[in-house]
């Protein structure tokens, strides 16, 4: 998921589940040459993905391929559907498009779905592809890329002044200025040296920081910087501080959680009910496809000793005032303390508590 984080930050990107010899295999497929289909009845439904691209002749006998011209360039093309994974026979650009089956090379899986999770990157963009991650901030990068480029040019041209030298000009000397030329002129003969001062390159370092401030914000990243943390924060103040960040964190979440890896669990458990499927050597026994899945996000900064404190003082104070029972009260702890069983935390608390009782006796 994060492979398919990262690539799909441009738009869209598609996970491939397959089933080989019982076990699961997923692949993050870039969707530049990919084409999705989605049923008329159920929008939300792929109907069929087609792969189709150009490649030299070259690579396709390097796959395998025979009667391949390694100069020519070759259409090739593959589609996914309800039923089967087909192969098609490379076909020769300016020839037309793939037609005929490739028999060998097709595979019937007979899923009754597409093996693919076509996930949108965020909310916005145009058909099948989201909205670009970093949309925002591709001008902002153009002008740091810019600006940078020429602080360097200075730092060059400041490294190789130019010669000035004040006598009467020559008519048959062309005057270039440049690092490398020397500018002559007239009146009283006098030189120097023109070169550009340290303050401009530290003027463009300063405008490329702030540049870089308003790239990060527009995308939602965080403009905090290190150096002006002085002490430790708690998880909330770390949350307010990177408000940003977290929103555009909670989207991804819902796109490749709830939109990619939810979808591609429930392909699982459906391709489990039909194959023999097999974790650590041990045959998976059959699960009901429909089962309601969910997803539980941890939290996004992990609770200081401070904050743990207050949480804890705050839950005794209301267990105390009879206003929250115990169990409630381990319950509310246990994710934090890495309680795993609530109830065999309160029985141990019990015992405990009794065998306190007997040695005070």
């Amino acid at each position: 998921m994060i492979d398919a984080a990262l690539r799909g930050s441009v738009g869209s990107v598609a996970i491939l589940l397959r089933v080989l010899k019982g076990r699961f295999f997923c692949s993050v497929m870039e969707t530049q040459y990919l084409t999705p289909r989605w049923r008329e009845d159920a929008p939300d439904t792929l109907e069929q993905v087609t792969e189709l691209y150009k490649v030299r002749g070259a690579e396709l006998i390097g796959q395998g391929y025979e009667g391949v011209d390694p100069a020519q360039t070759y259409w090739f093309q593959r589609r996914w559907d309800a039923q089967a994974e087909i192969w098609f026979e490379p076909v020769p650009v300016g020839a037309g498009l793939p037609a005929e089956p490739d028999r060998a090379r097709s595979v019937r899986h007979g899923l009754g779905f597409v093996p693919i999770v076509w996930i949108r990157n965020l909310p916005g963009g145009e058909g099948v592809d989201g909205a670009c991650t970093f949309r925002a901030a591709i001008e902002t990068s153009i002008e740091i890329d810019y600006q940078l480029s020429q602080a360097g040019r200075g730092l060059k041209y400041a490294s190789d002044p130019t010669l000035l030298i004040k006598e009467p000009a020559t008519t048959d000397r062309e005057m270039v200025k440049g690092a490398g030329n020397a500018l002559i002129v007239s009146e009283k003969g006098d030189a120097k040296l023109l070169e550009i001062g340290g303050t401009a390159s530290a003027a463009v370092i300063d405008y490329v920081r702030t540049l870089r401030e308003f790239a990060l914000e527009s995308v939602h990243g965080n403009r905090a910087s290190a150096d002006r943390l002085t002490a430790p924060q708690s998880g909330r103040a770390l949350e307010l501080m990177n408000q940003g960040l977290i929103w555009l964190a909670d989207n991804l979440r819902i796109a490749y959680g709830e939109g990619g890896l939810l979808p591609l669990l429930r392909m699982a458990l459906r391709a489990a009910a039909r194959f023999d499927v097999r974790v650590m050597g041990r045959t998976v026994p059959r699960v009901d496809p429909d089962l309601r899945l969910s997803l539980r996000w941890p939290r996004w900064y992990a609770a200081s000793a401070d904050d743990r404190l207050k949480e804890a003082q705050a839950i005794a104070t209301l267990v105390n005032a009879g206003q929250m029972s115990r169990e409630t009260a381990v319950k509310s702890l246990a994710a934090s303390h890495v309680i795993g069983d609530a109830a065999a935390e309160l029985a141990r608390i019990a015992d405990e508590g009794d065998q306190l009782e007997r040695n005070e006796a």
